[in-house]
């Protein structure tokens, strides 16, 4: 009867071990990114492939295309925020103010600022307009140097985004003498020098585009 005590207690310690054994090699292979800080929560665990993460892969070069000027104007504006506000009250990713949003057809200031499409579409079209309003400026200017800036329709495009389209016709038709400010005391020149060589071919000049979803 002993000896029978004792194997049932040597089996019992042997299967303690193992099952302990086990528990801690499953524990040893958990990883942060693997599981929820929210307890309860079902954790999604990805595949090797997903986890590897490579900064370079499918990222699309902008360059100097449309969508190049798009992302590096609204990044110059709001750092590419489309809830941005400032304090003038100027909206969104590419900071609208009141009258712009107007003149392309928007006047719910909410629905513009939650929804990057619209916002989106109201930058084109606003490109469009300005194209159509500077349309014999840009024939006229387009490759002249003008107080050592380089006239190009991109440049042009950018100013009057930041300035409106009669203070670029007011600089080209004084020669450079007659520079806007904004509010933050930006220059529509350091627009015109950053902005200069984008291919905005893709928009055609209409006075009546509008944005619409």
């Amino acid at each position: 009867m002993r000896k029978r005590f004792m194997k049932l207690s040597v089996l019992l310690l042997v299967a303690t071990f193992v099952v302990s054994g086990f528990s801690f090699r499953k524990e040893s292979k958990s990883s942060s990114i693997f599981t929820s800080e929210i307890e309860g929560e079902l954790a999604y665990v990805p595949f090797a492939y997903e986890v590897d993460m490579n900064p370079q892969q499918n990222i699309p070069f902008v360059g100097k295309s449309y969508l190049g000027f798009c992302e590096d104007l609204g990044f110059s504006e709001s750092s590419g925020n489309y809830n941005a506000v400032n304090r003038l009250g100027y909206m969104g990713k590419y900071q609208f103010g009141r009258s712009a949003l107007n003149w392309v057809g928007i006047y719910n200031k909410s629905q513009f600022l939650n929804s990057p499409l619209l916002q989106e579409k109201a930058f084109e079209a606003l490109i469009s307009k300005n194209k159509w309003v500077l349309k014999d400026y840009i024939t006229k200017f387009n490759g002249q140097v003008i107080d050592g800036i380089r006239i190009t329709e991109s440049g042009l495009i950018a100013a009057a985004h930041l300035g409106g389209a009669g203070n670029v016709m007011k600089f080209l038709e004084s020669n450079g003498e007659d520079v806007f400010a904004d509010a933050n005391n930006v220059p529509i020149t350091r627009y015109m020098k950053e902005f200069a060589h984008y291919d905005l071919t893709s928009i055609l000049p209409d006075n009546n585009a509008k944005a619409t979803l």
